[in-house]
């Protein structure tokens, strides 16, 4: 194995996730595009690469997950549907995903809140169609939205 190639990648991967936690499929196919840009052969390095980078505990699916989850409903919420085929995307386990809770109906009161500030004009079967496309696009469930569009019912927004 060349120990500079090996040096190399972990100097790329240490970059890759200084940005954000990674899950172990991302890192890999970093990795390993790395390795077709520089035009080298270097599966061994990139073996070698990812077992250290799992020692330091900088690659773990099942911290990215929570992680994942607890940015998005932060910052973009989604339901769990949506998450799930992100991370899936992302190569992490089901199992690993199913392990994570997750309060969708709170997602969705978040994700909902400053549109219904601009929609409050609009009579109410308006707000409900607007909700409930604006949800299910994000992936809420259905009784999730339905809880959401109870919950306008009972409030006067006008």
């Amino acid at each position: 194995m060349d120990t500079s190639l090996y040096e190399s990648l972990m100097r790329a991967a240490y970059r890759f996730v200084s940005y954000r936690p990674r899950s172990e499929r991302e890192m890999k196919d970093f990795l390993e595009k790395k390795l077709t840009r520089w035009k080298v052969a270097g599966n061994v390095s990139v073996t070698k690469a990812m077992e250290r980078m799992r020692e330091l505990g900088y690659i773990d699916d099942r911290k990215f997950v929570s992680w994942w989850v607890a940015q998005r409903n932060e910052f973009r919420p989604r339901g769990r549907r949506a998450i799930t085929v992100e991370l899936l995307r992302k190569g992490v386990k089901r199992e690993f995903i199913e392990e994570v809770p997750f309060d969708e109906l709170e997602g969705a009161q978040k994700a909902i809140a400053k549109k219904l500030v601009l929609w409050a004009q609009k009579p109410k079967i308006e707000q409900k169609k607007k909700v409930y496309t604006f949800l299910a696009q994000r992936g809420f469930s259905s009784e999730t939205i339905g809880s959401i569009i109870d919950e306008i019912g009972k409030k006067d927004y006008n």
